[in-house]
């Protein structure tokens, strides 16, 4: 059974089997229009019927959604234009039911190659070279340069003209490490928050406390790896100090999971000054801010810019971003020796290959280490 549902202005899909582990499976649909929602469940129903996906196996935007998945339809359109078969191949994947935000995507970058190759040319003429210049552009970045070829081959085979790629290589992308927030660069941070406090207060620009609160965020996001929107729901009802845990609800997989608190975020939540722990309130707000209703979204996005401005202030690595912050937990856990699996655990991933990112990275950290200590 397959069905949609709303969260944070963007459409999910659900699906249910009693007899699978877990009976539930979730994931975005990446769309905040519920018209295209229901033609991208459309389409992930046909491909279950046919065998192709399994919600529980596969990621759709990898199978069903990848734009290497098209097949050429259309042979005689060989004869078109570069403008008239963008035209051809947007009608036909209106017709499959394919949202309109995906079709945008192939039309945006068919419209660079046009201005290129020129939109008057026959597409049979079009060689091997324009294609690898477009894709192959120094100017764009190597993930990027990936995207170009993908969408670029879908067309082609389905226009029936994809032996031209077979002189273009796929280019590389390569996986990327995270960027995680290391503890001295979290300590910098927080100075840089509490000297901006200071400033604005002596300026009598702001109110007693209203920057600090940022500091125990920062902090407790690093000791817990929770995301941005994580910490915005979090309130003193989901936190057990007793029994050391805390429940997340509304993860990004659509669960619910209960995690451990460590002892330096344990301390953090009892150092913070709050009228009732047991009450509904969130556990971090400003001092002038609302205490019982806000739209996570929204707060994770101011969260994320006050980050940005003391990292700056900060002159640590301007790379460095909010969720850096979990990137760090996962990090040192993975620097201490942590398995794969512990990572998986701990961060809530729904695949251990996202996991053992950090245990290459916490290798890369070492491997620096031993470097400088023999240079």
């Amino acid at each position: 059974m397959a069905s949609i549902y709303r969260r944070n202005d963007t459409y999910y899909a659900k699906f249910h089997d009693s007899s699978r582990e877990p009976t539930d499976k979730r994931f975005s649909l990446r769309t905040s229009k519920k018209d295209e929602a229901r033609h991208l469940l459309t389409d992930l129903e046909r491909a279950i019927g046919n065998g192709d996906f399994d919600p529980w196996r596969h990621d759709p935007f990898e199978t069903v959604f990848a734009p290497e998945e098209d097949t050429p339809q259309n042979p005689e359109a060989a004869s078109f234009t570069l403008s008239e078969v963008i035209e051809a191949f947007s009608q036909a994947k209106r017709q499959q039911g394919r949202a309109e935000s995906t079709i945008q995507k192939y039309r945006d970058i068919w419209r660079i190659l046009k201005r290129r190759a020129g939109p008057d040319r026959d597409l049979s003429a079009l060689t091997p070279n324009q294609i690898r210049g477009f894709v192959y552009d120094s100017s764009i970045k190597p993930t990027t340069q990936k995207t170009r070829y993908r969408h670029i081959r879908a067309i082609l085979r389905w226009a029936g003209e994809g032996d031209v790629l077979g002189q273009v290589e796929e280019p590389r992308a390569g996986k990327k490490l995270p960027k995680a927030v290391r503890a001295e660069e979290l300590d910098k941070i927080c100075q840089s928050v509490a000297k901006g406090y200071r400033e604005k207060r002596m300026g009598g620009a702001c109110r007693p406390r209203e920057i600090l609160w940022l500091i125990p965020l920062f902090r407790f996001a690093y000791f817990t790896g929770l995301r941005g929107s994580e910490l915005g729901r979090l309130r003193w009802t989901h936190i057990d100090l007793k029994r050391q845990r805390l429940t997340v609800y509304e993860q990004k997989s659509g669960n619910e999971d209960t995690i451990p608190l460590v002892e330096p975020a344990l301390a953090l939540l009892q150092a913070l000054d709050a009228d009732d722990k047991s009450s509904r309130a969130f556990v971090f707000h400003s001092p002038s801010g609302n205490r019982w209703d806000r739209s996570s979204k929204r707060f994770r996005e101011h969260v994320s810019r006050q980050f940005a401005t003391y990292r700056d202030r900060a002159g640590v690595r301007p790379t460095l971003t909010l969720h850096g912050l979990r990137h760090g937990f996962a990090t040192r856990l993975a620097e201490n020796g942590a398995s794969a699996i512990v990572i998986k655990g701990a961060m809530r991933h729904s695949s251990i290959s996202t996991s053992m990112k950090y245990v290459h990275l916490a290798n890369g950290r070492l491997q620096e280490e031993l470097n400088g200590a023999f240079s």
